[in-house]
């Protein structure tokens, strides 16, 4: 802990002294902000703080070295950072103290960022302070100033040096750790530094930032690496306000994690403002960071109304933030896990190279696949890449699997299962996670504790590890699953931070579940829920109109009234608990709106402050709290699905996820499969680990040449470039296509091809876009999703991917993460072109699960209710006739029958 201690006390120095590394690069060189809007005049200097600039447009990019970064919430399609490490070569000029670079002739702008500088010695030294203006703006009006500045002379704490690597395979035992004058990088070897430009778009904006009187703060999160510190950091704005605010009272405020950065003031003859660069100090900066924007606005100087339309500023989603980091020294230990391979602060796509240095056939595969689900889990909605390669990356982390990895720099062979880092060979910042043993069998078992108990493993740098007995699993027991046999605490799926929230009204809690696609209700009974808030409605805000709005995926469901009784609220004081008691309400959630997969309920409160008069206060701040002890009750369904679905595999691996450890689940890869179809393999795999929140351990593995292995009471994905699809192409012979070279085919089936073909359901054929009844279409640059019943037992599925390149194979695994293709993959056909993704249903339909003997009889007799309806006619119509026939008869008999003494005279 010492020589971590040393580090950041040296990172801390350099960003409090303001300077950074040389680098090689010009500060013309890095490319300049584009601007979003068309740009206005620049504002007066009493318009802006003075630690702001203004930053003119430019008329054509410029080429340079500024890299464009992406750490945002999954987008509709997720796209991961390019992070270029940019390497010092040597001291650069120095800029004057309290000055920026001027900008260049012909109207260019300066850098995003001033150019680094760092003195021949190498040693680190506290810049001069620029010096603060004193005298008043125009107007009488002071400026608003930026942060204070450092002081001129600080003294920086011991810096260490970090030795060099170890050579050859050796489990480091960790740095060496020894004081030295000032923080100094091995000889020959420079700390990396890297810049990254983030839109407010990508950092979660899904649109211009506008604040309001009623709204007044607002801000986003800005991950950083947690094994980088940044150097420099800068936010270039650009916005509006409005012109009928009062300029001596109005103003926008930006702040990072509560430490001022700068103020933008109100401009009457010109609402538009920016671009302005703030300069932010990089002490401000922790692992996840919170940038807020807090606007004061008043448009009279007596009383002003906050829900007034003249009180607003905007902020473009394209602004952007500009921050230079430099790498840490990397801390290879177990006990670390799962860093530096995933880091939870971060939203882009989680890429991590797998190398398999004895790649041969299907060796290693599985164990590759039990890590691979192991980050997926990790990663979860964030998406994963796992490339696979022989050789070591260039620059960053891996993960290394195989039999007989050499532990040490002798070529000495593990003693068993064993699990060590060690330095990547061409990159000594990065690090390899070593996941090795002497036998396949060691080297799964190595792989399983990896996934199972990684924070147990102990602070130590490699270790041999014991397997671990895992219980077997049962249907549906999922963690990623909201349980379905009993009733479930919102305490036991959320934590309190997500069941809390507080700010101007109105607000919103998102609460985001997962479900079993194949839940079932007979005539769609909705799913009962109680609810419990708390929120200060009869305090602070208006009791009449104040309402709960339920929301479900985006679509609403009901409202409740937040007005307390006020009978019932008197007596609450003479009971347990005071006032302090919930609101408690009885919802529902209909199931048509549930998704396979991955949900969102939302709480939307609908509240306004008490208005209190003109002049007097009015408290905006609102708390809300959902009580931990709401329920959700889903025990009134079945788990029954028709399928084939493709949309059920793209949504939550549905039917495959029906047990967590994919136990009944069997891979069908090429024999001798390339690099390329191991890394889809291994990117499935993450998306397996996703959907269930549980690592793959139960999978089995089998060759497309020879499929006598393969257990025939298991469900298949086969995965294969179609010229490799060998005997595998029988598992597809009870799907409605015939793959037949490079092309694939829906035949006319007949009595000789199955008798089920000739009763299938006709109106599910060719969905959404009425596919013709014959398709045959050439596989060229392509990959097709393909779903149908297995051909060795009933109820068993099997789901193909295929394509005429592995890259297309890997493409198709990537469309079950991206949102904007996931709505297009249903029926029992995808192919995806390009971006082009076109669904069919043509196949047998069969079911999976059971339902009560009862719901089977009228759903039977639901499905056939025309039939029935004239067969009841006809049967009524029938029994119609034949009563009046009978009543007719019986008639007839009577005037025929003779009775005793009829013939006799009348006695007078």
């Amino acid at each position: 802990m010492f020589w971590l201690a040393g580090v950041y006390g040296a990172a801390s120095s350099l960003a409090l002294s303001g300077a950074a590394l040389a680098q090689n690069v010009s500060s013309q060189e890095s490319a300049p902000y584009e601007v979003p809007e068309r740009a206005s005049a620049p504002l007066s200097p009493s318009d802006v703080s003075v630690n702001a600039r203004s930053q003119a447009p430019v008329a054509a990019p410029v080429t340079g070295t500024s890299v464009q970064g992406t750490f945002a919430p999954p987008p509709a399609a997720p796209v991961a950072p390019t992070v270029t490490p940019v390497y010092p070569a040597g001291p650069a000029t120095a800029p004057v103290a309290g000055a920026y670079p001027a900008a260049p002739a012909g109207g260019q702008p300066s850098s995003d960022l001033p150019p680094p500088s760092i003195p021949a010695s190498e040693t680190m030294q506290a810049p001069v302070a620029p010096p603060m203006p004193q005298q008043p703006v125009p107007g009488g009006q002071p400026f608003y100033t930026q942060a204070p500045g450092v002081p001129a002379q600080v003294a920086p704490p011991p810096s260490y040096a970090v030795p060099g690597a170890p050579a050859g395979y050796a489990p480091p035992a960790g740095y060496a750790v020894a004081p030295q004058p000032a923080m100094a990088a091995p000889m020959g070897v420079t700390q990396p530094e890297t810049t990254r430009t983030f839109t407010l778009r990508s950092l979660g904006l899904t649109a211009p930032m506008t604040l309001r009187g009623f709204s007044p703060l607002q801000g986003l999160d800005i991950p950083i690496p947690a094994d980088e510190v940044v150097t420099r950091a800068q936010i270039v704005l650009d916005g509006a306000m409005s012109p009928s605010l009062l300029p001596e009272a109005s103003s926008l405020t930006v702040t990072l994690n509560e430490q001022y950065v700068g103020t933008v003031k109100v401009d009457p003859q010109n609402a538009h403002f920016g671009p302005l660069v703030f300069d932010i100090d990089p002490i401000f900066f922790t692992r996840l960071n919170h940038l807020n924007f807090q606007f004061a606005g008043e448009y009279r100087r007596d009383c002003n109304d906050l829900h007034n339309g003249v009180l607003w500023a905007r902020v473009s989603d394209l602004s952007k933030v500009i921050i230079t980091t430099i790498k840490l020294p990397p801390v290879r230990k177990l006990s670390h896990l799962p860093a530096p391979f995933f880091d939870p602060n971060m939203r882009d796509v989680l890429r991590v190279p797998f190398v398999f240095p004895h790649y041969s056939g299907q060796n290693s595969l599985k164990a590759a696949g039990i890590v691979a689900s192991w980050l997926g889990k990790l990663a979860d909605f964030r998406g994963t890449s796992f490339p696979a390669s022989i050789a070591f990356p260039a620059t960053g982390n891996a993960v290394e699997i195989g039999e007989n990895i050499p532990i040490d720099s002798n070529g000495s062979p593990p003693f068993g299962p064993t699990l060590f880092e060690m330095p990547n060979p061409n990159d000594r910042w990065g690090t390899i996670l070593v996941v090795t043993g002497r036998t396949p069998q060691d080297v799964e078992v190595a792989a399983r504790v990896l996934a199972f108990s990684s924070d147990t493993l102990g602070d130590v740098p490699a270790r041999v590890v014991g397997d671990i007995a895992l219980d077997p699993r049962k249907p549906y027991d999922a963690p990623a699953f909201v349980p379905t046999d009993r009733v479930v605490r919102f305490g036991d799926l959320f934590s309190t931070s997500e069941l809390q929230h507080q700010g101007g009204v109105p607000l919103s809690i998102d609460l985001p579940f997962r479900l079993p696609p194949d839940m079932f209700t007979w005539r769609q009974h909705a799913f009962p829920m109680k609810l419990q808030v708390r929120t200060p409605a009869a305090v602070a805000f208006e009791r009449e109109g104040a309402r709960l709005d339920l929301l479900l995926n985006s679509n609403y469901v009901q409202s409740f009234s937040l007005a307390n009784n006020l009978m019932w609220q008197k007596a609450e004081a003479y009971l347990a608990g005071g006032q302090n008691s919930a609101l408690a309400f009885d919802g529902s959630l209909p199931p048509w709106l549930l998704f396979g997969g991955r949900n969102q309920l939302s709480f939307n409160f609908n509240v306004l402050p008490i208005d209190r008069g003109a002049c007097r206060r009015v408290n905006d701040l609102f708390i809300a709290e959902v009580d931990a002890n709401s329920t959700l009750d889903f025990r009134n369904s079945y788990h029954f699905a028709t399928l084939p679905n493709l949309a059920y595999f793209a949504g939550a691996a549905f039917p495959f996820s029906r047990l967590a450890d994919y136990s009944q689940t069997a891979i069908v890869l090429p024999a001798q499969p390339d690099l390329a179809v191991t890394g889809a393999y291994l990117d499935l795999m993450g998306f397996f680990g996703s959907a269930t929140q549980y690592p793959v351990v139960g999978i089995d593995l089998a060759s497309t040449a020879n499929l006598a292995g393969l257990s025939q009471s298991k469900d298949i994905v086969v995965l294969s470039t179609v010229d490799q699809l060998g005997a595998a192409k029988g598992l597809l012979a009870r799907t409605a296509y015939d793959i037949n070279g490079q092309t694939i085919r829906l035949g006319q089936k007949t009595l000789l091809d199955g008798f089920w073909y000739l009763f299938q359901d006709k109106d599910d054929g060719g969905q959404h876009n009425k596919a013709e009844p014959v398709l045959n279409a050439p596989i060229a640059n392509a990959s097709l999703l393909i779903g149908g019943e297995s051909p060795y037992a009933a109820h068993r599925s099997v789901v193909a991917i295929l394509g005429d390149h592995p890259v297309q194979l890997q493409q198709m695994v990537a469309s079950l993460r991206d949102r904007e293709s996931i709505p297009a993959v249903q029926g029992d056909l995808v192919i995806k072109n390009g971006t082009s993704i076109t669904n069919y249903r043509n196949a047998h339909r069969y079911t999976l699960g059971t339902l009560p003997q009862w719901i089977r009889i009228e759903m039977a007799i639901e499905k056939y209710i025309p039939i029935l309806v004239v067969a009841g006619l006809l049967g009524t119509a029938l029994l119609v006739i034949g009563t009046a026939r009978w009543l007719r008869n019986r008639a007839r008999r009577r005037l025929q029958r003779n009775l005793p003494e009829e013939d006799k005279p009348l006695d007078n």
